[in-house]
């Protein structure tokens, strides 16, 4: 292998830095070239040194740092890298010597490594520091074990295995790769995996991935592949034989508990103790003596698996539909189910007592219900306190004393009830052809009744409801009743004679209320103001709202302005809508207004009142006649319209 030497190159003056510079800087430093500069890499005093080329080449620095590497021990860096010998002049000038020692690099040579040439791992050109000596720097390409897809610590430094000299076959050693630590691999060998050799897990050595979840990724079962979906380990220990000990049958999803714990494996499996068994139920195993009289029911619902022989020595009849009680409780089993093995257990007939009993009421009871009087609690069925309520008709109010006999003579205990009159046959209401007693009457007490009269068509709220049945009714006859409030009531003299319930209602007669009805129907409809007054200022409190009169006067005499002197007629010139409108027109006083007249403001010639006011012209307007006139002097003075006239009265009409 060809190694070179730096060899100096002498440098030629360049103008006033001739005089303190050898020459110009080569191309790589050409930024620190200057007078001012030259401290960048000399030291004054001492030259160049290695502290102030580190400053700027970090990895030498850190070679002779830690004492490893090419430049480990070189800190006269000038002896191989001169300068100042021009700008094409290269730093470092390597001439071919016969020997390099590789070893003062950190990395000797050995093996195949002796071989090669430089290019073939310092590829970059002119660089020759810096590279990774780990193998998988240059040998990825030809890395077989796939360390790219898992733990790659140990696999890397393949120096574990591997050797310069001898690359193939490896070197291997249990001593440098420790499958039993977990912190070297993913799994650690244990038992019966120890002695393996590599290559029967590693094929082709690859070493990652390698399949190792379950036993199967090596090992082929011997099962079949429905028989068991448990892991291998679950069963088997990683021994020799891979033998089994004390196996869990809850693995299965069968556990072994009460009789079943003492069965052979044998009576079940048989002689392939592998394949599966069925036993959804326990007619898989068992025969069934029932002859299948519970389907779909279980086993299990009436027998116990850990009583000896599936014996069912206390068994609960309560969770069937025919709970033991009183005498049935030490009835034998044998008397209603028939002895074994020909026992009827399921669907055995006890709707009815007679399924078992005879019936000595002749059938009076349809369908059988002798629980309805018989109590099965007394051995003799005895009926004590019999509970009326059992049946549809309970006793209540004076039926509680009446004695059994007075409703069933002779037993006849199956009789009419539905109506009063079955037993009832006095009835005092002659008209009711149909009597429902119980409508108005109760048990407790026949008298007073409880009818309830808002069901007919006459409400008793709120007036009537203290009134007695009799002050209405005779007592032969309840529908036969006018319930007009005449028939009942005398209407006042002068009034209204609309009917009763239009005004009246509340819990008193009185006062009346009008309610939803409308003014209108007392023949005073309200109008104008009179719709925004309240009741009371037409009808003081105290009186009858009869009592208000429909004239004006009754309640505006005090506000008429005109002091009676135009009749109590008020609706004759005004309306309730327009009051202060009047409808009055002076023509129908024999006086109509004309001319200067019309404007004028009533109170202009009615100034003291209405009637009696003169109508002759002197006796408003004798003030404002001229007295210098001769006219006025005359005979014809007091009679003005002699001569005037309203609409043209300052046109004087000559008299002669």
């Amino acid at each position: 292998m060809l190694v070179y030497l730096l060899a100096a190159v002498p440098a030629a003056a360049q103008g006033f830095g001739a005089f303190v510079s050898p020459g110009p800087l080569a191309q790589d430093h050409a930024d620190i070239e200057g007078l001012t500069q030259c401290v960048e890499c000399h030291e004054p005093g001492t030259g160049i040194t290695a502290e102030r080329c580190t400053k700027c080449h970090e990895r030498v620095g850190e070679q002779l740092e830690t004492g490893k590497g090419f430049h480990h021990d070189k800190n006269a860096c000038a002896s191989c890298h001169p300068d100042h010998r021009g700008r094409d002049a290269a730093l470092t000038d390597l001439t071919a010597l016969e020997e390099f020692d590789h070893s003062v690099t950190g990395f000797p040579l050995e093996g195949g490594h002796a071989d090669a040439e430089c290019e073939d791992c310092h590829e970059e050109e002119g660089s020759f520091t810096g590279l990774d000596p780990t193998c998988h720097t240059c040998h990825r390409d030809e890395e077989p074990h796939g360390v790219d897809e898992g733990r790659t610590d140990q696999l890397l430094a393949c120096e574990n295995c591997h050797g310069p000299e001898e690359w193939s076959p490896p070197v291997f050693a249990r001593g440098r790769f420790d499958h039993t630590d977990p912190d070297q691999v993913d799994y650690v060998l244990s038992g019966a995996h120890e002695p393996v050799d590599c290559v029967d897990c590693h094929v082709d050595a690859l070493f990652v991935p390698t399949a190792s979840d379950a036993c199967t990724d090596c090992h082929q079962s011997k099962h079949r592949a429905d028989a068991f979906d448990a892991r291998c380990e679950d069963c088997h220990e990683i021994v020799d034989n891979w033998r089994v000990r004390g196996f869990d049958h809850t693995l299965t999803g069968f556990l072994l508990e009460g009789r079943h714990e003492d069965v052979s494996c044998g009576e079940c499996h048989g002689s392939r103790r592998t394949d599966p068994v069925p036993h959804a139920t326990c007619e898989d195993c068992h025969t069934d003596v029932h002859s299948a009289q519970f389907v779909p029911r279980t086993c299990d619902t009436c027998h116990d698996i850990f009583v000896e022989d599936f014996r069912l020595p206390d068994f609960d009849h309560g969770t069937t539909e025919f709970p033991l009680r009183g005498a049935h409780v030490e009835v034998v089993c044998a008397d209603c189910h028939g002895p074994l093995p020909d026992s009827t257990f399921a669907d055995l007939p006890h709707a009815d007592c007679d399924d078992c009993h005879e019936d000595n009421h002749d059938g009076q009871f349809e369908p059988t219900a002798c629980a309805m009087c018989h109590d099965d609690a007394a051995g003799d069925w005895r009926v004590s306190d019999f509970d009326h309520a059992r049946t549809d008709f309970p006793l209540t109010g004076e039926h509680v004393d009446v004695a059994c006999e007075s409703c069933h003579p002779g037993e006849q205990w199956q009789v009419p009830y539905d109506t009063c009159a079955a037993c009832h046959t006095e009835h005092p209401h002659g008209d009711l052809a149909t009597p429902s007693c119980e409508t108005c009457h109760t048990t407790a007490a026949f008298v007073p009744p409880r009818f309830d009269h808002e069901e007919t068509a006459f409400s008793l709220a709120p007036q009537h409801q203290e009134v007695a049945c009799i002050d209405c009714h005779d007592m032969e006859s309840f529908t036969e009743v006018d319930d007009t409030c005449a028939t009942c009531h005398e209407r006042p003299k002068g009034h209204f004679d609309g009917a009763c319930d239009t005004c009246h209602g509340g819990t008193d007669w009185f006062p009346a209320d009008l309610g939803d009805q409308d003014h209108a129907v007392t023949g005073f409809p309200l109008e104008g103001s009179h719709d925004r007054i309240a009741c009371e200022d037409c009808h003081p409190a105290g009186q009858r709202r009869s009592s208000a009169q429909q004239n004006c006067v009754s309640c505006h005499i005090d506000d008429d302005i005109h002091r009676g002197m135009l009749s109590t007629s008020c609706s004759d010139c005004h309306e309730p809508t327009t009051w202060m409108r009047s409808r009055f027109r002076h023509q129908w006083t024999g006086w109509p207004l004309r001319g200067a007249h019309r404007l004028a403001a009533c109170q202009d010639c009615h100034a003291v009142g209405y009637i009696g006011t003169p109508t002759d012209c002197r006796a408003c307007h004798q003030v404002e006649a001229p007295l210098d006139v001769p006219s006025h002097q005359s005979s014809f003075f007091p009679m003005c319209d002699s001569c005037h006239r309203p609409f043209t009265w300052d046109v004087v009409r000559a008299v002669h």
